[in-house]
């Protein structure tokens, strides 16, 4: 990086990282209320740690209601982390969101994160065969190759 390039600092960034560093300590009750945006959530989902616990993902759900509630790139991310630490109370909706959704990018990073295990890849390829014919061809495409 040039050397007379401004160093980026956001005030609200760092305070949710300083949450991120706290919360299981300190307990997640009241979190939502620290962190409010979508882009603080998702920057808060996008860096849980990596050997979060059930019980932990099912205690900042009951925080925030990530599972039920939010918007389309919350939920996404949201889902991303409870695939990858099976959390086992989003499947439904999971399933439910993968069939609703249509934008390949964004399918493909839950298809991705389902077939790094045996049960997850299962499951991937029961929900696609609900989903495909509301999937556009290019979606067809890339999700196959994936699951082949």
């Amino acid at each position: 990086v040039p050397s007379n390039i401004t160093t980026v600092s956001s005030e609200d960034f760092i305070a949710i990282d300083n949450i991120q560093k706290n919360w299981r300590t300190a307990g997640s009750k009241g979190l939502s209320k620290k962190i409010k945006s979508t882009t603080e959530k998702q920057h808060f989902i996008d860096y849980l740690p990596a050997n979060i616990t059930v019980e932990e993902m099912t205690a900042i759900d009951n925080e925030f209601s990530f599972t039920k509630n939010g918007n389309f790139v919350i939920k996404r991310q949201w889902f991303i982390q409870a695939i990858r630490h099976q959390y086992k109370t989003a499947y439904p909706p999971i399933e439910q969101f993968m069939i609703a959704t249509s934008r390949t990018g964004s399918l493909m990073s839950l298809y991705k994160e389902l077939v790094k295990t045996p049960d997850g890849k299962t499951r991937a390829k029961q929900i696609f065969d609900k989903a495909k014919p509301g999937y556009h061809a290019t979606t067809i495409q890339a999700v196959e190759s994936l699951l082949k």
